[in-house]
């Protein structure tokens, strides 16, 4: 079992590294077959070479256990899809394996939740895990609800009568979580549409490692701003669950 998990981590870092061919046309014409918009294809073009061949071989692996879901089929092209655009260094993906293994306390603490940037109080993948009746047609508002924007505070009077005294706007601010979750410009599209998500001063290491503990929360966001539908967001949230409702996903995806 740890000779298997070995050697196909290993074939995950040769592909990373750039040992793996590009999409052919046709390869995108299979992609685009099964996604339900252009919006959808442009968002898979966003990923590299190697997450996008890993997503048709999940895809082409449930297509051959019997899977005709038109919804989980699309979630497998873009499950990893918030792991584009360098949000997701090449160099977190082994610390993430390793700090599960080896510190998972300390790995919790350094990662902040992107929608907040902040250490999570709890954890939405967790939490699914543990509804009574988690059902494929669950209804998301009650099972993630993003935090509403609270009112504008108004000026205190420090503000007021001494202004020069506020620091420079910029001073101090460091990257997002997400980078506001920029789409690109892929050549096979328009931009996908992009969720808004709060800046933060955190180093970039900090930033890209919570990245990568939370690409799934991050995917299913950008999946359903280019219009994926529910069910479809809701599998791309939950697919590294072995018993939720993408658990068919997640099993084809551990060997793929």
């Amino acid at each position: 079992m740890w000779l298997r998990s070995i050697a196909y981590r290993l074939g995950q870092v040769r592909q990373q590294l750039g040992f793996v061919a590009p999409l052919t046309g046709g390869d995108y014409e299979e992609a685009a077959r099964v996604l339900p918009s252009s919006a959808a294809l442009s968002l898979f073009c966003t990923m590299s070479p190697a997450d996008q061949q890993h997503a048709l071989r999940v895809c082409r692996g449930l297509q051959a256990h019997g899977c005709t879901n038109e919804d989980m089929l699309a979630a497998a092209l873009l499950h990893d899809v918030g792991k584009a655009q360098g949000r997701v260094p090449f160099w977190t993906r082994p610390a993430i394996v390793l700090g599960k293994k080896l510190a998972p306390q300390l790995l919790s603490r350094l990662v902040l939740y992107p929608k907040t940037g902040s250490p999570p109080r709890w954890d939405p993948i967790m939490q699914m895990s543990k509804l009574p009746g988690s059902s494929v047609g669950a209804d998301l508002s009650s099972i993630y609800r993003p935090p509403e924007k609270s009112p504008p505070s108004p000026p205190s009077l420090h503000q007021l009568v001494k202004p020069h005294y506020r620091a420079p706007r910029g001073d101090g601010q460091g990257p997002s979580i997400v980078g506001a979750i920029p789409c690109g410009r892929p050549a096979c599209g328009r931009p996908a549409p992009r969720p808004d998500y709060p800046t933060t001063t955190i180093p970039k290491w900090r930033q890209s490692l919570s990245n990568a503990w939370y690409h799934a929360e991050i995917g299913a966001d950008l999946a359903s701003a280019a219009g994926l539908s529910d069910h479809a967001v809701l599998y791309i949230r939950t697919h590294h669950q072995p018993g939720g409702p993408a658990a068919e996903l997640h099993e084809v995806d551990e060997v793929s």
